[in-house]
């Protein structure tokens, strides 16, 4: 599916016809492009109409693709991530924003329907002086909605955190530790993200970037800095797990020291008991009291008075 957004005499235009493309690539009009899912037919787009290089287009076929920026001389071929199905309670995925950059022209590209691109468009359609500012300022708001669209991620993520040290100090149940398993492995996918979409960030705020307009160049900067920002969230969270699971290792060996704690005061409460049954139970012929009547009961009772001041010795120095 092909969606077309034309800046055309101070005007936004909306349609999907190639011809608009064509006539807006010879007129110099500005135009972004929106390819979703496109088939076969509409791949010939990129190859026909606006010449991409065939390694571009193999890389948007081919997917899987990590973050980075390609000098096509003519144009910039840049590739974008952005996490779909941001459940912390899962493993996160991601998908390819492809994107050519031109000097009038910008053109994306992306195999699933991205919150990234309807903002932008919404973004766009509301305030046309995103068209007037340049081709550049259109990649601007991709960045920048990209890159706040992380913030409630990594929001969540500390929540998720602080309520697993409280189910921790609480209870610490084993579910504890897969979750805490997920969001490291959540962590660790979003830093091996950002990092290349960072350097992405680093090298179109290069001054020899020329498509990056100087009076544009504090937008980028500020998308920058929000995404360092987001990095060095993701460095807190990173340690404040490994705390967490630490905790939750010495919460569960301190229970175990309590359970170990009451059987050895059990253990010690019996260890004489043990002895005075094992002695009168040797069935020796001529053992003292084995015949007297009430024998029986005092030897229970003499069990009964060593338990409790066993007992009563232990709460006295507070063993239990």
């Amino acid at each position: 599916m092909i969606k077309n957004i034309l800046y055309e005499n101070g005007k936004i235009v909306e349609n999907s016809s190639i011809k608009s493309i064509k006539s807006a690539l010879i007129s110099g009009e500005k135009i972004w492009v929106d390819m979703e899912r496109p088939d076969e037919k509409e791949m010939n787009l990129l190859r026909d109409v606006f010449k991409f290089h065939p390694l571009a287009i193999e890389d948007c076929v081919h997917r899987i693709q990590r973050p980075k920026v390609v000098n096509y001389k003519d144009y910039y071929f840049i590739v974008l991530n952005e996490f779909i199905g941001g459940d912390i309670n899962k493993y996160f995925t991601y998908s390819e924003v492809y994107i050519f950059l031109g000097d009038n022209y910008i053109v994306t590209l992306h195999w699933n329907k991205l919150k990234v691109i309807g903002d932008t468009m919404e973004r766009i359609t509301n305030g046309p002086y995103i068209f007037e500012k340049g081709i550049d300022f259109i990649l601007y708001n991709l960045f920048d909605t990209l890159v706040d669209d992380y913030f409630p991620l990594t929001d969540s993520i500390g929540d998720k955190i602080d309520d697993i040290e409280e189910t921790i100090l609480k209870e610490p149940k084993r579910q504890v530790q897969d979750d805490i398993l997920v969001l490291k492995r959540n962590i660790l996918k979003l830093r091996k993200v950002l990092s290349p979409q960072r350097e992405v960030l680093n090298i179109l705020l290069r001054h020899d970037f020329d498509l990056i307009q100087e009076e544009n160049r504090l937008y980028y900067m500020d998308v920058y800095d929000h995404m360092l920002r987001i990095y060095d969230l993701l460095d807190t969270y990173t340690d404040l797990l490994a705390s967490t699971m630490d905790l939750y290792m010495s919460q569960i060996s301190n229970r175990m020291n309590e359970v170990m704690k009451v059987l050895t005061m059990i253990t010690t409460i019996m260890m004489p008991l043990s002895l005075i049954a094992g002695i009168y139970g040797m069935n020796f012929k001529f053992m003292p009291e084995l015949g007297t009547r009430y024998g029986y009961f005092a030897t229970l009772g003499l069990m009964a008075v060593i338990a409790v001041m066993e007992i009563f010795y232990f709460k006295k120095k507070k063993w239990f």
